[in-house]
Formats: C-alpha cells, structure tokens, sequence
C-alpha cells in the first residue's frame, strides 16, 4: 500500500521544529476517513515525530487506507530556566488539533472527515491526550471533533506515580510544579467536566510487561472514567511487549484500528 508522507507543516507558523507535524496518509483511499493525532511519549523531555514513522504507517496499512495519521512535536521540558512547563506541552497539542480540524490547505485534508478526530498517545503522549479530552482550555473550541482518545502505557495519576516511583521526581519536576500535580492529572480532573466530554470513547492500554509504567496507572484510570459516567471505556491490560516495543507490535495496531473504525 502507497503511503503519502509530508513532513514539517508548521501548525503555530513559527518555523519552531517543535511546532511541526507530518502527516501520513493513503495515496488511494476508499472514502473520507478519520483522523488520527498521533502524541509521542518521553517524559515530556525528549521525543521527535520523526521516531515514530512505523507506527503512523503501521496504523494505515492496518486499517487498509482507511485512517488518516499526524504525528506531532510540542515543546519539551529541560533544565533551561526558560524551558516548557505545564501547561505549554498541553497548548501545543491543543494548537496542532485546532490547526488540523481547521486549516483548508494541508495536504491530505480533503480526505479527511474531521467530525471524527481520535487522539493516540503513549506514556506522556498518553497524559496529554487524555487531558485535552478532560480538562479543555476554555479557548479550545475542538472538543466536539474529538470522538475517541486512546492512550498507551499512559501516566493519569502524577501523585501516585511519585509514590510508586519517587525517582520519577527528576523529570516530573522539570514538567510540572507541584500545585499542579492532582489538576495535570487525568484521573484527578476526570469528574470535572463530564458534561463537556461526555461523548468521547475511551481505550486505555498498557502492557503487563511495561517495564516503566505499572498497569494499576490504567486500570485505575479506566475506573475512574466508569464510575464518572464514561459510557465507552474499554481497559486493555496484556502482554504486548515493553514500554517502548509495544509501539511496534501489529497487535497494538490492529487494537487501534478496530477502536476507531
């Protein structure tokens, strides 16, 4: 299968590499189709979208050109006193939505239904897809566009992931202050705005091997969503490989393209 590949489209217009996308999408396509807003994980300090070319082509081939895939930078957090900090990370993301439901000009997009957005993310890709679901910035007038969010090996609970790993301290403190522990949290701000999100499915997965993240950040996660009034949510707890291996298992593909088709 012919897979169109268009790198570096600048979604803030600020020429920022961390401000461009790429854009995955089938050269023949049966209809209009979904869109996938793929968010890379690293601790919210390291990652690039061009690492994560197999997985975009992977979902497409999958879903036999039927699925659309963006794969996005955001600013990251480093030692730097002027370095990102919550909630830059989440702007961005926010911004390369906004830019992908409503720019007329980028290629692939007249192919593309954007009334069905699904956002995937590992680990903080993960944290950031589902706090854009949860926790909308009162100026983020996309939430209607998002259908589904699907989060691999997520971290939804940063208080209890420093109990569970109090050496993940170092890189939660580059991120975030520690006033805004419980409200980063998905699982902490699920409750809050239910009324708004009401509509979006759910999938969360993590794997029983992940080396990194303990599956009780899912499980806990995906009961919280249930207990709120979340209709769609479904838990996937299995062996699917390590934390960064699972991004390159067909399963974890196939599991992708059966949540949104």
């Amino acid at each position: 299968m012919k897979i169109q590949v268009h790198e570096d489209i600048s979604y803030l217009f600020d020429n920022s590499q961390r401000h461009k996308l790429d854009i995955y999408f089938p050269q023949i396509s049966p209809a209009i189709v979904p869109l996938v807003v793929y968010i890379h994980g690293g601790a919210w300090r390291t990652g690039d979208k061009s690492e994560f070319r197999q997985i975009a082509k992977g979902i497409i081939n999958a879903s036999q050109n039927r699925l659309v895939v963006a794969v996005i930078n955001y600013e990251l957090s480093t030692r730097s006193a002027d370095s990102a900090r919550h909630p830059e990370h989440l702007n961005d993301a926010m911004a390369a939505v906004r830019f992908l439901v409503t720019d007329q000009s980028y290629p692939g997009r007249s192919i593309i239904d954007h009334d069905q957005v699904f956002l995937v993310g590992h680990s903080a890709g993960a944290h950031l897809s589902a706090l854009m679901a949860l926790a909308p910035h009162p100026h983020f007038a996309h939430l209607c566009n998002i259908k589904g969010v699907l989060g691999i090996a997520g971290i939804y609970n940063i208080p209890k992931l420093l109990r569970t790993n109090p050496e993940y301290c170092d890189f939660i403190d580059m991120a975030f202050d520690t006033s805004q522990h419980d409200d980063a949290s998905p699982h902490c701000v699920a409750r809050k705005f239910h009324d708004k999100a009401g509509h979006v499915r759910f999938m969360v997965v993590n794997s029983c091997k992940d080396e990194l993240v303990a599956p009780e950040q899912a499980t806990d996660f995906a009961a919280r969503l249930v207990t709120t009034g979340y209709t769609d949510v479904t838990l996937v707890v299995k062996d699917l490989g390590t934390h960064d291996g699972a991004l390159l298992n067909q399963e974890l593909w196939n599991m992708i393209v059966r949540f949104i088709i």
